[in-house]
């Protein structure tokens, strides 16, 4: 018996001295895990590191220049004030009241569209809820540029409206105004609240609304006791809305512009599109927009202080979808209807009529000349193979700084964590034209060449600059769902000794699959038509489609321009259909099921 256990043992012994299969494996693993667990100790810092360089260095650069001209060689002072107290007064005064209170109305409109849509998208039995994520993107992919023309297009006089019979000056005037310009830009809001609202929803699970009705709460009873906890996903959206619409300058300089109703954006484009431009001008604009975004920064904080979030563990359940009444399924189906009537039927019609048009748009003869153009001319097609790879790259950069930025967020008690809040939330606020801006005067100083960094007019810092410009916005729609993860979910991983990022990937990310997923199409829809921070820093001879789009529009081959438009919004939605239904065939079934629901 001996001397079988012993020949039995033998080769065991052997495996491990010459290092057999076993072992071996077992010790990559455990080298693979150091190596990890080095890299999970250093993202923290070089995390840091990119928000100073790539966020706070530019920002700062913007906006310093508004009391130190002579520094960036844009004026003899060293010191002044003078550019403050020139855009408190006239005109600038005007439009800058204009972009407080538009936002504000703005930000609310959005979550009151946004968050029944995406409470009946995830919690109801809606028709076609599966179609209501995928056209949100839509939605977010038009640049708002492409809605404000359509609706001009369509109640501007001798528009379309007149054209079929509709005599309806009161739409002219109710559009071409004020109330316009808060629907054009509350539907640009509506997006970024159903995103943060379904992936805070995603974690609720339905031992919450169990637990009210057996204490006899009724439906609005028990919405009244959900909606609180969903207190981090409405701050964000109102944040994320507020800081979006006072930045927003597509709206400012199409309907907003024609209808004489001045926003800070388009002010602070005149300051740097006048001959000569004054930057120093456009930066003292910049300061106060930014400035702006404490408003509901302040109502954020006072709101959330105090409170705790984490509600999703390895215990949460699976919600129970409710089942609407006929009359319920008529009112929900017709009143989401109507929001993508308006938000995309208009602008819709708008630009493929417009693409349908001869070159200069002034024949109303429809023609197919626009599109054969496009195929046949390599420069017409060229920018949009462009825009496709930095949207993808920028996007897979932004999701993971994304994701860190939001857990950073998510502990509150965190050194640095007001401070990060403030940062990223006041980057979305401060127009792309002046963060632009900032990476032309912080990267093309003198210093910078001594230092061997030659990144001015390269796709690299095209690329650094698209990332930087997003990660605020998406960190702030994954923050709710962060939010509700608890230490246990990854706890349970290193119990079992998995270092710390392998225990993130089979505790956490699992979880938090869909919301980055989520966050990644946000971060690649707003980067693919961005127009001003690519019409500043693109390498040359190498042009994104929003900038060929825009000469093709300004140098009047109208009919061209809206042609590349339209077949840019189909390759964005074509890349957006590809990584959902990547997800739903490569991610696991129990991952797909979290956040999901089940007929009740």
């Amino acid at each position: 018996m001996t001397s079988t256990a012993a020949t039995s043992a033998a080769p065991a012994t052997a495996g491990t001295s010459g290092g057999g299969p076993g072992l071996g494996w077992q010790a990559i693993r455990q080298a693979v895990s150091r190596g990890l667990s080095a890299l999970g100790r250093l993202g923290k810092p070089v995390f840091w590191l990119a928000i100073i360089l790539f966020i706070l260095i530019p920002c700062a650069c913007s906006l310093i220049l508004a009391f130190s001209p002579r520094l960036f060689d844009q004026g003899s002072q060293w010191f002044t004030l003078s550019y403050l107290r020139q855009i408190l007064t006239g005109s600038t005064a005007v439009a800058i009241t204009n972009s407080l209170w538009v936002s504000g109305a703005a930000a609310a409109l959005g979550l009151a569209i946004g968050f029944p849509i995406a409470w009946l998208a995830g919690r109801t039995s809606l028709p076609g809820r599966r179609l209501v994520a995928g056209t949100m993107w839509l939605v977010l992919l038009l640049p708002s540029w492409l809605p404000a023309l359509g609706w001009e297009r369509l109640v501007q006089p001798d528009g379309v409206m007149y054209r079929v019979g509709l005599n309806w000056p009161w739409m002219t005037h109710a559009i071409m105004g004020p109330i316009g310009v808060v629907l054009l830009l509350g539907l640009r809001c509506v997006p970024f609240t159903f995103l943060a609202v379904t992936a805070s929803l995603a974690g609720l699970g339905q031992e919450f609304e169990d637990a009210a009705r057996v204490h006899g709460a009724d439906r609005v009873q028990t919405l009244r006791l959900i909606v609180p906890m969903l207190a981090p996903a409405i701050w964000s959206a109102l944040a994320i809305g507020f800081a979006e619409s006072i930045s927003d300058f597509g709206v400012a300089a199409t309907l907003a512009y024609n209808s004489n109703f001045s926003l800070g954006t388009y002010q602070l484009y005149a300051y740097i599109n006048n001959f000569p431009p004054s930057f120093p001008g456009a930066s003292a604009m910049g300061c106060l927009l930014v400035a702006a975004i404490a408003i509901p920064l302040g109502l954020q904080a006072r709101a959330l202080r105090g409170r705790s979030y984490q509600m999703l563990s390895g215990r949460t359940r699976q919600v129970v979808r409710r089942q609407l009444s006929r009359t319920g399924t008529l009112a929900a189906a017709g009143g989401v209807g109507l929001f993508y009537l308006v938000a995309l039927g208009v602008p819709g019609f708008g630009a493929v009529s417009a693409s349908l048009l001869g070159d200069y748009g002034g024949s109303f003869t429809l023609t197919l000349a626009n599109y054969r153009a496009l195929f046949h001319q390599a420069d017409l097609i060229g920018p949009l193979d462009r825009s496709l790879g930095y949207g993808v790259v920028s996007a897979s950069l932004t999701v993971v700084g994304g994701f860190i930025a939001a857990w950073l967020l998510a502990q509150r008690k965190a050194k640095g964590t007001r401070l990060l809040d403030f940062l990223l939330l006041a980057a979305i606020a401060l127009p792309t034209v002046v963060f632009a801006a900032g990476y032309i005067f912080a990267y093309n100083l003198p210093i910078m060449s001594r230092l061997g960094i030659n990144l001015y007019q390269t796709v690299t810092l095209l690329i650094i600059a698209y990332t930087a410009s997003s990660l605020p916005t998406n960190a702030r729609v994954l923050v709710g769902a962060v939010s509700q993860l608890q230490p246990s979910l990854k706890d349970a991983a290193r119990t079992h000794g998995a270092g710390a990022l392998i225990a993130w990937s089979r505790g956490v990310l699992p979880v938090v699959s869909r919301p980055l997923v989520m966050a990644w199409l946000l971060a690649f829809s707003g980067v693919f038509l961005e127009l001003p921070i690519s019409q500043l820093l693109y390498a040359p001879s190498s042009p994104p489609a929003s900038v060929a789009i825009n000469d093709n529009l300004s140098n009047y081959h109208f009919g061209i321009g809206m042609a590349q438009a339209v077949l840019a919004v189909g390759l964005a939605l074509v890349a957006v259909g590809l990584v959902l239904g990547a997800y739903r065939l490569i991610a696991p079934a129990g991952w797909r099921r979290i956040g999901g629901a089940i007929r009740g």
